[in-house]
């Protein structure tokens, strides 16, 4: 068991790897850090990508008095808290769980965040921040595989609907993972054909995805959005454990997405 007080310190000293980032701009919607408080003494931690009410459920019958997750409730953008979110937060005060969530700094972490951890399973060396939206909300590798062994790599991790486009090089030298939403916009075509990029890994696809990869000759993997988002995390579970001596579990909520 150990005092809430100590689970937040540890996260912030994990999580909140540059203290100058101005996280309410980057991200204004989906906070980074505690956002419900709950039972001031915790037995044991769980782990999920998305908050929801089946997750909170999840968290109380497998007996989690705290909840560390990627996606954490996302805020209104009014002053009008509609009864999703009050359903939501209702639910996690009446049972003392609390809830933390980690959107940007899970995303954009350099040593554990989802991206550097998708670049290091497919045998890659995380090198820089990918900008996305204005943002560096992604990673950049260095590699040296095939995209068949990539594919080999990533299909166990991924979707069953994983999206494939090899539109590129059978050879991967540079890869880019924005996990996620991550899809990029025409206008960040010309950043990856001018950086040599051979490879994008995202969550998701869009309709406009498949031509601008085609035309551009970059190979591109949509893996899942909540499957490209659990890496991240398990590596957050791992280095929590080195620090706490406190029960965790990962609660698979698995969505095909």
């Amino acid at each position: 068991m150990i005092p809430l007080d100590k689970l937040i310190t540890t996260l912030n000293d994990i999580l909140l790897y540059d203290r100058t980032l101005n996280l309410v701009k980057i991200d204004p919607y989906m906070p980074d850090g505690l956002q419900v408080k709950g039972n001031n003494e915790i037995k044991k931690i769980g782990f999920g990508v998305s908050a929801s009410l089946d997750l909170f459920k999840m968290a109380l019958e497998n007996k989690c008095q705290a909840l560390i997750v990627h996606h954490g409730l996302s805020l209104p953008p009014s002053n009008r808290y509609d009864a999703l979110f009050q359903n939501r937060l209702s639910y996690l005060i009446e049972n003392k769980i609390s809830l933390f969530g980690y959107h940007f700094l899970m995303d954009s972490h350099p040593q554990i965040g989802h991206n550097v951890e998708i670049i290091k399973t497919i045998g890659g060396k995380p090198s820089k921040p990918y900008f996305h939206q204005g943002e560096p909300w992604g990673y950049e590798g260095e590699i040296n595989k095939t995209l068949d062994e990539i594919i080999e790599i990533l299909k166990p991790l991924s979707s069953p609907t994983m999206k494939i486009y090899p539109f590129g090089t059978s050879h991967i030298r540079k890869a880019v993972a924005v996990s996620g939403k991550g899809t990029p916009y025409p206008g960040d075509m010309q950043y990856l054909v001018d950086n040599d990029i051979d490879l994008y890994i995202t969550g998701e696809t869009s309709e406009w995805v498949r031509d601008m990869f085609k035309e551009s000759q970059i190979n591109f993997i949509a893996a899942g959005h909540y499957y490209s988002e659990r890496f991240g995390l398990i590596a957050l579970k791992k280095e929590l454990q080195n620090k706490l001596s406190v029960e965790m579990e990962f609660l698979e909520l698995v969505n095909e997405v």
